[in-house]
């Protein structure tokens, strides 16, 4: 019992120094974009956009580490922001927020299940965000179920 108990232990602190990953996958049809505009202190609404998009969000260790990676099609071109997370803020029960920096953008991505959507704010400048996304969005259960393997050529 006593050997019982030990391997018990030994299995559990084993497991709080394992590293966890995570990975969620959203994907998006309709997206909205704004633009901050100074003469009247708010965002405005700039276009509405009715293509896919997909946000990967990944968390390596912690929620405040890892990387996001949000892909779009705009007008039959492809879009790319991505940035490593490098600090997470609950704001509400069942919402948060990932801070990302990438070498050409620093933004914010927020969550929100309630509404099935993800708030992604960029081009910051001393204040506030100067654009800002608002993606609908559902989740994929399976972030590879859309990727199937070729096993024979002819």
């Amino acid at each position: 019992m006593k050997n019982f108990l030990s391997f018990c232990l030994l299995v559990f602190c084993l497991q709080l120094y394992s590293q966890t990953d995570t990975q969620k996958r959203f994907q998006s049809e309709t997206r909205k974009f704004y633009v901050w505009n100074k003469e009247v202190e708010k965002y405005e609404l700039k276009d509405t956009e009715y293509e896919n998009s997909v946000i990967d969000i990944r968390e390596i260790g912690s929620k405040s580490n890892g990387y996001i990676v949000i892909s779009m099609v705009d007008n039959g071109f492809s879009k790319l922001q991505h940035g490593s997370i490098y600090d997470y803020k609950q704001t509400s029960d069942n919402e948060g927020s990932w801070f990302v920096n990438s070498t050409y953008m620093r933004g914010k991505v927020t969550y929100n299940p309630k509404e099935n959507t993800i708030t992604f704010l960029y081009g910051a400048e001393e204040k506030r965000y100067t654009k800002l996304m608002i993606f609908y969005v559902k989740e994929d259960k399976a972030p590879n179920a859309g990727l199937k393997t070729i096993e024979k050529f002819d």
